[in-house]
């Protein structure tokens, strides 16, 4: 039995695959942290709503 699929449909299911898979593995690496640990963060850090837009820079990544 051959199954044939159109070249672009190929390449979404392709694309779809490779993006959960990316996405897998990002979760992956992000560490858990508890309760405990977040509250320290936030006391040291704050929360987002503790800064101004304009203390931010637009960053494209490179």
């Amino acid at each position: 039995m051959t199954l044939s699929v159109p070249l672009e449909e190929l390449r979404k299911i392709i694309r779809e695959e490779v993006h959960r898979a990316f996405l897998e593995v990002m979760l992956e690496l992000v560490p858990y942290i508890s309760d405990e640990e977040q509250r320290e963060i936030e006391h040291t850090a704050g929360s987002p709503e503790d800064y101004c837009e304009e203390d931010f820079i637009e960053w494209s990544g490179s």
